[in-house]
């Protein structure tokens, strides 16, 4: 009796390895992952408003939607692809890192490139070489610049007072004009110093290529300009150090990505101090802390051998600190990423393990 191809996907559930089975399910590492980026969401709501939330929302829909279609268009089980949690994982970690008030419809856009261009086309979830997410950012720095860098919001202690969910709604979906918002979040300061509508990292742009960023005014970061930036520093940690309890990731590959961004940065800093900011500044501005436990640590996109994880994560911090400070982009987080993965299947096999009984010494163990 004939099986049809149809049949037998169905039967034989074939899918790409591996095929073992765990507790531990790819529904429950996103699920986790979800959990861990709620300190960061409290952080930038309580810092920033509730911008984030209209993000997320839009972002999230997208990209169920998308998997839905795309896992249709492509013969998959729907009830399976209604319970993966990637693309809102995907769609999580986009909306924490685009600006807060970027307009709905480049908010969907970005979404769309992620899931359907950068992860769909490459075969779905794990078989795609760039992490979706950064693409998206990436998508939205190259094609609306203008927009993209004249829509960010700067903190101030209980932002979400002024950023609320109606005003947020006015700018994102209507078109309002943001500087209602501007201007009620920066007069709950009491000595406010940094303009809004653009990120620290591309404040100070025109110093950088300049080389007179030893002339900026030293960060402080228990001030009201600054001190959301130290806050959701040690929210992302938090949901860092969660998802190293629970096995989700390792510690090796943030340990080694910050420790490296520190010191290249920090060296930078004191051998051409006007062309580098500072080791803190360059942990704590921008998404380097948010790149160090939920972007890099991707299991799909970084190498598959210990050694190479660790290589990558070296590799990501340097490429990191070489665009922020030479390159156009002010925030190189995405850029030193996508490079990074890239490179990962070159280093996978740089590293790869010794096959047994090979290179091995005669009537020797070693």
């Amino acid at each position: 009796m004939q099986i049809t191809v149809q049949s037998a996907k169905q039967n034989l559930g074939i899918e790409a390895a591996p095929h073992l089975h765990a507790p531990m399910t790819t529904q429950k590492i996103m699920l986790y992952v979800l959990i861990a980026l709620i300190p960061a969401y409290g952080t930038v709501i309580y810092f920033f408003g509730f911008a984030l939330i209209w993000q997320f929302l839009l972002c999230a829909l997208t990209a169920y939607i998308l998997e839905l279609i795309c896992a249709a268009l492509r013969s998959k089980n729907l009830k399976l692809a209604a319970k993966d949690l990637s693309g809102i994982v995907t769609a999580a970690i986009l909306a924490l890192t685009i600006p807060p008030l970027l307009p709905w419809h480049l908010s969907i856009a970005a979404t769309f490139f992620a899931i359907v261009i950068v992860k769909q086309v490459f075969g779905g979830l794990g078989m795609n070489i760039f992490n979706p997410a950064m693409a998206g950012f990436i998508f939205l720095v190259i094609s609306a610049p203008g927009v993209f860098y004249s829509t960010w919001l700067t903190p101030a202690p209980a932002a979400l007072k002024v950023a609320t969910i109606d005003k947020t709604a006015g700018v994102i979906f209507m078109g309002d004009n943001p500087k209602v918002i501007y201007d009620e979040i920066v007069s709950l300061k009491e000595n406010p110093d940094v303009l809004t509508g653009a990120t620290f990292l591309e404040s100070i742009k025109t110093a950088r290529k300049a080389g007179t960023v030893n002339e900026i005014k030293t960060t402080n970061f228990t001030s009201d300009d600054y001190f959301a930036y130290l806050c959701l520093a040690i929210a992302i940690t938090v949901g860092g150090l969660f998802l190293i309890i629970f096995k989700i990731i390792l510690f090796q590959m943030p340990l080694a990505f910050l420790l490296t961004v520190g010191s290249l940065g920090g060296l930078w800093h004191f051998l051409d101090p006007t062309a580098s900011i500072s080791a803190l500044e360059h942990l704590l501005f921008g998404g380097t802390m948010l790149g160090a436990f939920f972007i890099i640590t991707d299991p799909v996109t970084n190498c598959g051998t210990s050694k190479g994880r660790i290589l990558f994560a070296i590799l990501s911090g340097c490429l990191l600190i070489l665009i922020r400070i030479n390159g156009s982009y002010s925030d190189s987080v995405a850029f030193a990423v996508m490079l990074s993965n890239a490179a990962a299947p070159l280093i996978d096999v740089l590293t790869r393990r010794r096959p047994f009984g090979i290179g091995y010494r005669k009537g020797g163990l070693d």
